[in-house]
């Protein structure tokens, strides 16, 4: 079944050798191919990590709810990922689905003769025709790539001048031949800067495609947490990988990354602005809308003496006490100024 999966592989790249007799570029071409059959699955969980961060304000309403309660709340929050449609470990399946075609393409760029219908002469560098292949392979055994491989592997494998695709990293230190040409890897100290600028700068795209998948995410989730901490370690690993890799594998993760991050930043462009979800019973005309710049504070309007709702109320005067049937009545108030009455008592 495994040796049918790389016979897919092979096949691709001898197809696409024949429309472009150039083996660097039919990798990269290869790897568009395979980005393209997996682009509604990565556009699908791009739009899941939007919804993921849209929903934050009722997962952290969970989480206060059921504090001390981790079991209640990890059920409630498997409760709100359903209704949403959402994976929280939605960043890390696109990373996790370039590893068959990763795994596949390792093992037909070290032996690509041996995944064409050809093995090789014990003791001696001679290729010949398996007898008993697949219809596929049977169909690419006589390809131009094929033949190419057989009659001049280094002058195939030459992709730019001082890397050849077949090499490793690793070959190229230690001045070895590949398992493709027995010619060494390298002559020398600067001979290798080539493949360690090439896995440095792969390392640096798996970071900032990583760091770019973030920047979409609340960081303050627990999810998000643990997939930072996978983001830092994800490039250091693959770098690591790539230190034994061929070039041609390392070309096609440094393709990949670079298709993801045009790719991300396009669908994070296109998408809506990011809103909370309305609360269950909550309508669209619930929701706050954003105020213009600019706009003045509208006055509250008087209502014909009526008090304005939030208004703050002045205290009553106290009413004066009604006379009693009784003979005792208020004493009026005297309006006479203190000069008349001077004069009055002169009289």
């Amino acid at each position: 079944m495994f040796e049918r999966f790389l016979e897919i592989f092979s096949s691709a790249l001898a197809g696409l050798y024949a429309v472009i007799p150039s083996y660097g570029v039919s990798i990269i071409l290869l790897t568009l191919l395979v980005r393209v059959l997996l682009l509604p699955l990565s556009i699908k969980q791009t739009r899941s990590m939007r919804e993921m961060q849209r929903i934050q304000p009722e997962v952290k309403q969970i989480q206060a709810r059921n504090k001390g309660n981790r079991q209640k709340t990890n059920e409630e929050m498997m409760a709100l990922y359903k209704e949403h449609g959402v994976n929280p470990f939605g960043g890390c399946l696109p990373l996790l689905m370039q590893f068959p075609a990763l795994i596949g393409l390792f093992y037909v760029i070290r032996d690509p003769l041996t995944h064409l219908g050809y093995s090789f002469v014990e003791g001696a560098w001679r290729a010949i025709p398996t007898e008993q292949v697949s219809w596929l392979v049977e169909r690419v055994q006589n390809s131009a790539f094929a033949r190419e491989l057989i009659q001049s592997p280094a002058t195939v494998n030459q992709f730019f001048p001082g890397l050849r695709l077949d090499c490793s990293l690793q070959a190229s230190i230690q001045q070895a031949g590949s398992r493709s040409v027995p010619a060494p890897c390298s002559t020398g100290l600067l001979s290798t800067l080539p493949y360690v600028a090439l896995v440095l700068f792969m390392g640096f795209t798996t970071y900032y495609q990583q760091k770019q998948m973030q920047s979409s995410q609340d960081s303050s989730s627990p999810q998000a947490q643990q997939m930072q901490t996978f983001a830092k370690i994800m490039p250091f690993m693959l770098m690591f990988f790539a230190f034994s890799f061929p070039t041609g594998v390392v070309i096609y993760w440094l393709t990949t990354n670079v298709w993801m991050i045009v790719q991300q930043r396009l669908i994070l462009k296109a998408a809506p602005p990011l809103l909370p979800h309305l609360h269950h019973g909550d309508s669209a005309q619930d929701a706050p809308t954003p105020k213009p710049k600019g706009a003045a504070t509208p006055e509250p309007k008087s209502n014909g003496g009526a008090a304005q709702p939030g208004a703050r109320k002045k205290p009553s005067r106290p009413l004066p006490k009604a006379p009693s049937n009784g003979d005792e009545r208020p004493a009026a108030a005297s309006t006479r100024s203190p000069n008349a009455s001077k004069k009055k008592r002169r009289k």
